[in-house]
């Protein structure tokens, strides 16, 4: 397929720019601590400069002191720019444009950093932050305003070619913009033109103090997805004002925080999800129309652009899972773009937990100075055992450093639990994921033998000088009586198979993710499901963006749950548990086992037998998430 117009040149106002293609202003945590730039972000935003996309919009940078606070980017002060400035040196150096993101928080975030209140429009609380936030007065309305242009000009001074002013999300400008948040009688609430006049006010007084020649975009939210918020008809008529008081560009995506998997919507969303209320937007003004939001292969950023739907594509999680994405993409290597599969599991959580923003499949995202991939200084004879995530990414590292690398599969196929993970709702993505890690480690040489068990004889057949041990884990079935039962089953056959239970009335017994992903399937298959949590609430293993639609899923099917309740027998017609003390029997036909997980060591325990020096890694060593299997294997295939 050609990339004509993906890769063609593009114009937001003034600014020319190389191709049509966008690395959006993501949060990281990795500024410093006072708010200034570090060289973890400095490294993190050249890496993706030098892959080819046009543009870096750097992250939210808070304009005033009322939304400031630890690890968040600051433009309110002139003692910023010296450190900005050395970021946007270092993006244009890298041959990308620099742009950054001009943010107010609003009540969406913490007045505890400057020992106060959040400002906002009215004194309404966000659910997910819950201060009360301090409904500001007028004067303080005007102080924000110009505090907006001052911060632009900085941005200028500092050398960025744009502006990005944050509208969307709930914060500030869009807190203004919608009812439910805003309800004030003067001039800055009521009807949708004077919600919308404070987001005009902040655009004419950025374009008084930068001038006609520095383009001005804004992020909306084309649709809040909570009761009362903004609609796309609201957000199309406040594009048109916007655009009126002088933006040049819109960067179209949707949610805020109470509705937060909009944001960055996970594998459950469809792929490019934003793009049909950007082409609505653009359908009704006048200027370029970014998109972002599940946009992950070449294909589908071409689609959107040749059919006008949108003018540039903002291409976030796919360029943090892989920064060479627009280079393979021109380089007609398209098939070699690491996949990312919507998880928000290295992004979005690591950063929330204030570990910094990286990736499941690119441990080196984020950690550009410390994870590095250099040749091996001696080569060795390497085994590889197991074929799953951890050992497909041991294996191909360390055959791009110059081991000769050999892998066992005992199965006929590669991917392990991840391939399995890809047979569970909305996680195709998942299989065609393992698929290409397996793909990737036998472009680098790796010498890969399916249906080959790790037999003494065939390692010492093979001689290796060092053997990696990634054989992954085995279904945990506790041992309660009748667990052996015929009609007792594990979860994982139920998910990966095309195991069809006959029984109606259903009992999983574990809430994590993958017992609701069993009760799930079950659900849509018409069974009567009802779930049993050891723990106190169901799906505590989930990450923050993927446990809302578990929830939703079992509200809007009426599943029965059941938590701080141990299974402790399975009898002919039903299952007894144990909650408060007390013995609980629930009548079922069939009983669903998502118990959790044991580390298979049978190969562990071999290898250390005949002697040759090994490592343990994934889940071999310990059940946990793909993250931790995938960035064990790279760094054994580092330091090999």
């Amino acid at each position: 397929m050609s990339y004509t117009q993906m890769l063609s040149p593009g114009k937001i106002g003034t600014l020319e720019l190389k191709n049509r293609t966008i690395f959006p202003p993501m949060g990281t945590a990795f500024p410093n601590v006072d708010g200034t730039v570090s060289q973890r972000l400095i490294d993190y935003h050249v890496r993706r400069a030098e892959g080819g996309c046009a543009m870096n919009i750097v992250e939210i940078a808070g304009v005033h002191v009322t939304t400031s606070g630890p690890a968040l980017l600051g433009i309110y002060d002139d003692k910023f720019i010296p450190g900005l400035a050395a970021l946007a040196a270092a993006i244009k150096a890298a041959g990308a444009k620099a742009c950054i993101q001009l943010w107010h928080g609003g009540r969406q975030t913490s007045g505890k950093p400057f020992d106060g209140q959040p400002w906002a429009p009215s004194a309404i609380a966000c659910p997910m932050i819950c201060e009360t936030p301090h409904a500001m007065t007028v004067a303080e309305i005007k102080e924000v305003i110009a505090s907006y242009g001052d911060a632009a000009l900085r941005a200028k001074k500092a050398g960025y070619d744009a502006i990005e002013v944050h509208g969307a999300h709930g914060y500030l400008i869009d807190c203004f913009l919608n009812a439910y948040s805003n309800t004030r009688e003067d001039e800055y609430g009521g009807s949708l033109e004077n919600r919308a006049r404070f987001g005009c006010d902040v655009i004419r007084d950025i374009r008084a103090k930068v001038g006609r020649d520095f383009p001005i975009l804004m992020r909306m939210s084309a649709s809040e997805n909570v009761s009362g918020g903004i609609v796309l008809e609201d957000a199309i008529q406040a594009a048109k004002r916007y655009e009126e008081a002088g933006v040049d560009a819109f960067d179209i995506s949707q949610g805020c925080y109470g509705a937060m998997p909009y944001t960055v919507p996970p594998y459950y969303f469809p792929i490019g999800v934003n793009v049909a209320n950007a082409a609505r937007i653009k359908q009704n003004t006048n200027v370029p129309m970014i998109v972002a939001g599940r946009i992950t292969s070449p294909d589908l950023a071409e689609e959107i652009i040749a059919t006008g739907k949108a003018d540039f594509v903002s291409l976030g999680r796919i360029q943090i899972a892989d920064p060479d994405f627009v280079k393979k993409t021109m380089e007609d290597r398209v098939d070699d773009i690491v996949r990312c599969v919507s998880c928000d599991q290295g992004c979005v959580e690591r950063m929330f937990a204030g570990h910094g923003v990286s990736c499941v499949f690119n441990p080196a995202a984020g950690y550009e100075a410390q994870v590095v991939v250099k040749p091996a200084l001696e080569k060795k004879k390497v085994l590889v055992v197991g074929g799953g995530p951890a050992g497909l990414e041991a294996a191909r590292v360390a055959a791009e450093r110059g081991h000769a690398v050999t892998l066992f599969e005992k199965t006929a196929q590669l991917g392990g639990q991840y391939l399995l993970a890809g047979f569970a709702p909305h996680k195709k993505v998942f299989a065609e994921a393992a698929v290409h890690m397996g793909y990737r480690a036998q472009k680098a040489g790796v010498d890969i033998r399916l249906y080959t068990a790790a037999t003494p004889e065939r390692i010492k057949a093979l001689d290796p000088d060092f053997v990696v041990v990634a054989t992954g884990s085995d279904p945990y079935i506790p041992a309660v009586p009748g667990a052996d039962k015929p009609h007792v089953f594990e979860a994982r056959s139920v998910i990966a198979t095309d195991n069809y239970l006959a029984a109606r009335n259903i009992v999983v017994v574990g809430g994590g993710l993958v017992g609701l992903e069993a009760a799930e399937i079950l659900t849509e298959q018409g069974k009567t499901v009802t779930i049993l949590e050891m723990l106190d609430e169901i799906g505590k293993d989930l990450e923050m963006y993927i446990r809302p639609y578990a929830v939703a899923f079992i509200s809007k099917h009426n599943i029965a749950t059941h938590v701080n309740a141990a299974c402790v027998a399975i009898e002919d017609d039903g299952i007894a548990f144990c909650k408060d003390g007390e013995t609980v029997k629930l009548p079922c036909e069939a009983v669903v086992m998502a118990t959790g997980a044991r580390s298979n060591t049978a190969a562990a325990d071999m290898v250390r037998q005949l002697g040759y020096t090994h490592k343990v890694i994934g889940d071999a060593s310990k059940p946990a998430k793909v993250l931790e299997a995938i960035w064990a294997g790279n760094a054994i295939g580092r330091t090999i």
